[in-house]
């Protein structure tokens, strides 16, 4: 099926996107999402009006790991795992980052 959001840019400026748009943006389908969530390692943040939405920093990795999926065959467990790492590291990425910019100020 042909998701019209998949692998476009996302134009709002907002710091997180609905489930149905994360999955859109992501070329997932609603079960696939739905279980990469089960494996607990795509966060979900609840706004104030107590709707599940998700960080927009999340798209590029699970992207990324949904792509590579598809090339080599994966399952969504597989999928999951390789999230998680590429998470990790877009985390480390930014406190090396953090550190730098600290230790250029001083």
């Amino acid at each position: 099926m042909h998701n019209p959001l998949y692998g476009h840019v996302l134009l709002r400026t907002a710091d997180h996107v609905s489930t149905d748009e994360f999955a859109g943006i992501c070329g997932l389908s609603a079960a696939e999402f739905q279980e990469l969530l089960e494996y607990g390692v795509l966060p979900a943040d609840t706004l104030a009006d107590k709707n599940i939405c998700f960080s927009r920093e999340y798209i590029e990795p699970v992207q990324t790991a949904y792509r590579k999926a598809r090339d080599f065959d994966l399952d969504l467990c597989a999928v999951a795992l390789f999230m998680e790492y590429l998470i990790e590291i877009k985390h480390l990425r930014s406190e090396v980052a953090d550190l730098k910019f600290r230790l250029d100020a001083a």
